[in-house]
């Protein structure tokens, strides 16, 4: 273990008994995805809830509609704060310039189109 981090059964006695059953309620709905929708540049709606969102999000896979899973970059500062707004505009540009960025080639399946992501339940 990393000085300063914890360890999961000290985090977890960390947390307020009311976060622990929260938490344990949301183990026992639905699992959830990432899904990314592409719309028409301007018309995707910011997330609300950010914090949650982002979280669940950085170390997830999106699942586009009739398409196969998509890694996401959250490598800098630029990839991250699309990610977190929950929408990834068509003009995104990897400001490392990688022929490989995770984000253009996601976009690059619907070029001229941005792409809104949310969190879903998945269907039983």
């Amino acid at each position: 273990m990393r000085r300063g981090t914890l360890d999961n059964d000290q985090w977890w006695q960390q947390l307020a008994p009311a976060e622990r059953r929260a938490l344990r309620s949301r183990r026992e709905s639905r699992p959830l995805h990432v899904v990314g929708r592409f719309v028409e540049p301007g018309d995707g709606e910011p997330t609300d809830d950010v914090t949650d969102y982002y979280e669940y999000l950085v170390n997830h896979e999106i699942l586009l509609v009739d398409a196969r899973p998509f890694h996401i970059c959250s490598a800098h500062p630029a990839a991250r704060a699309a990610v977190a707004s929950g929408i990834v505009p068509s003009t995104f540009l990897c400001p490392r310039h990688d022929e490989a960025c995770p984000m253009r080639q996601l976009l690059g399946t619907r070029p001229g189109r941005d792409l809104q992501l949310s969190v879903e339940e998945a269907a039983r």
